[in-house]
């Protein structure tokens, strides 16, 4: 039966896919393989509850488009041309490769050429969700590997775009098909220069328009209509929903609030992303995957052994660390969500035939499942390759490492840049520390830059405000923020991503020390205390007395006004 209302279909499919996300995450395994299952699970070829698929699909067209933004707003041309020499050239020979060796293999178990060729392209591109968060956990993001790795995927991105201007001319048949086609993807063409040209000049002073009013719900609202606006606009243009959102997404990256804007919509895009991957599982078949289980090696081989072992021997011809090729292989050696967006794509265009649809999705999902163990496997192959030095050698010879920018390192960051984060700041300047500023107001952090300071605008407490910062690397974060919930939320996620940084904040009462130094900030400050301490140091001194006994007075009104707390002690 299918389910009474959205609501129950929704709560159902997000309950479902929380439990198999936690299933998965105590297997060592991607959330992902979880939501595809919790979509098996409501989908219409496994008994129990039927979720309505329509329902549930629209709902999945909402994360398509957060997804797509996500990966628009962290599209950054620095990453590939810092890597140019490596990834591109690779990048596309990788995509050529494995496309030409699936499609010869697709074409070999009995595909039509154009079914073999989608098949084809879906083998060669890997999830960004889960490289991304693959690098995070192994804390190579920032390496040679890593930047590699990150170039990469952005060429991945733009071939992605071009497949999916492409489709539709491939599915079209006849002249007149094939000429609507072409004018289709001359139009997405067009929709997309035109968008990057125009919103390059718009989109800037919208967002500091409303970042001026100061409300973080106008901002969101502002973000959420730009993705879905320019998206459903993509789509009238004859282009798609996953096109537009990419592109809204390239156009708020090169502002000033792109990390805030990354952080705020990320809630918005991990739910709906959810329920994109639940809708792709209600759409795999379990038992018909049964029916063609070549055709399912064939994906399963592609995804998981040959592009893998492809993208290891492009790296490893390149004069690069050997690190950097297993890094590599172990890296691309999934499919995820744009293979899930291009295979839909090619079965609503009539392309794919629904045991090459299941097949697909099944190798993702195995590929996903699996991803954990290529990066065992590739160390293990490491360590007995080092035992060959011949040819390890040869592989591990460094020559023109790529002039990747060296990451801030050591630095301090100011969240704050008020009467208290700037004095901090000059004093920083006068002894050649680096040092970056995070503040609120959009205003301030122009004017701050103008001034060819490093500031970032956004809320200190949201985690992509903090990792554009640098807080990985940082040495010391200053919290110059008066709010001192705000404080305690940014030092836990600082905590989270750097657990040896240093933190100072301020407080203003003994509550608030106790909740500060609940979330182990180093140095809590209170003013009020530190200023009458202060006074009275300075009123002992016109008194003429001994300054051993000035410095205990001093230190014993500290002691009493913190009651104890580990931030000051009496001297002995």
């Amino acid at each position: 039966m299918h389910g009474p209302g959205l609501l129950i279909d929704v709560s159902i499919a997000l309950a479902l896919a929380l439990a198999g996300g936690l299933a998965a995450r105590s297997l060592r395994l991607s959330p992902v393989v979880g939501y595809l299952v919790a979509g098996m699970a409501v989908g219409p070829f496994t008994p129990g509850y039927r979720a309505d698929a329509e329902t549930i699909h629209q709902l999945a067209q909402v994360g398509v488009v957060f997804l797509m933004f996500g990966v628009g707003l962290h599209f950054n041309l620095r990453d590939l041309i810092a890597v140019r020499a490596i990834a591109i050239p690779a990048g596309i020979l990788q995509i050529a490769v494995v496309a030409g060796l699936t499609w010869t293999l697709g074409v070999m178990v009995g595909l039509p050429p154009l079914e073999a060729a989608v098949f084809g392209m879906a083998a060669t591109i890997s999830s960004t969700v889960v490289l991304v968060r693959t690098l995070e956990e192994r804390n190579l993001t920032t390496s040679i590997a890593g930047r590699v790795l990150i170039g990469w995927l952005i060429v991945q991105d733009f071939a992605t775009i071009g497949m999916l201007v492409l489709l539709p001319v491939f599915a079209s048949s006849g002249g007149d098909g094939r000429m609507g086609a072409l004018v289709s993807a001359g139009l997405a063409v067009l929709f997309v220069a035109v968008t990057l040209a125009a919103g390059s000049r718009v989109v800037p002073l919208l967002l500091r328009f409303v970042g001026r009013t100061g409300s973080r719900e106008l901002f969101v609202l502002v973000v959420v209509c730009l993705s879905l606006g320019i998206a459903v606009g993509s789509e009238v243009a004859g282009a798609s929903l996953a096109l537009g959102a990419f592109i809204a997404g390239v156009t708020v990256s090169e502002t000033e609030g792109s990390h805030q804007a990354a952080s705020d919509v990320l809630p918005l895009r991990d739910a709906f992303a959810v329920l994109f991957f639940v809708s792709i599982g209600m759409l795999i078949d379990p038992f018909a995957l049964l029916d063609r289980p070549l055709l399912v090696g064939v994906a399963v081989f592609a995804i998981v052994f040959a592009k893998p072992l492809v993208s290891g021997l492009l790296t490893a011809a390149f004069p690069v660390p050997a690190r950097v090729a297993f890094v590599t292989a172990a890296g691309l050696g999934q499919a995820g969500e744009f293979s899930f967006i291009l295979t839909e794509a090619g079965r609503q265009l009539g392309i794919l035939q629904s045991d090459t649809y299941h097949a697909i999705l099944a190798g993702s999902v195995i590929s996903i499942a699996v991803n954990p163990l290529a990066f065992r496997f590739t160390t293990m192959v490491e360590a007995r390759l080092r035992g060959r030095p011949r040819i390890w050698r040869w592989m591990d010879r460094q020559g023109a490492v790529p002039d990747v920018p060296a990451p801030l390192t050591g630095h301090v960051i100011i969240a704050g840049a008020g009467r208290v984060g700037r004095l901090a700041g000059h004093a920083l300047d006068d002894l050649a520390i680096r040092h970056v500023y995070i503040e609120a107001t959009l205003d301030t952090v122009i004017g701050m830059q103008q001034h060819d300071l490093t500031a970032y605008w956004g809320d200190a407490a949201s985690p992509d405000v903090l990792v554009a910062a640098g807080v990985a690397d940082a040495a010391l974060l200053i919290l110059a923020v008066p709010d001192a919930e705000s404080a305690r939320l940014t030092t836990q996620h600082a905590r989270r991503l750097n657990p040896g940084i240093a933190v100072v904040a301020r407080a203003h009462s003994k509550g608030e020390v106790d909740a500060l130094r609940s979330v182990d900030v180093n140095v809590v400050v209170v003013p009020e205390y530190e200023g009458a301490a202060t006074i009275l140091r300075r009123s002992l001194g016109l008194l003429s007395l001994p300054p051993d006994q000035i410095e205990r007075a001093f230190a014993r009104a500290l002691f009493e006004e913190y009651e104890g707390t580990t931030t000051h002690a009496p001297s002995e």
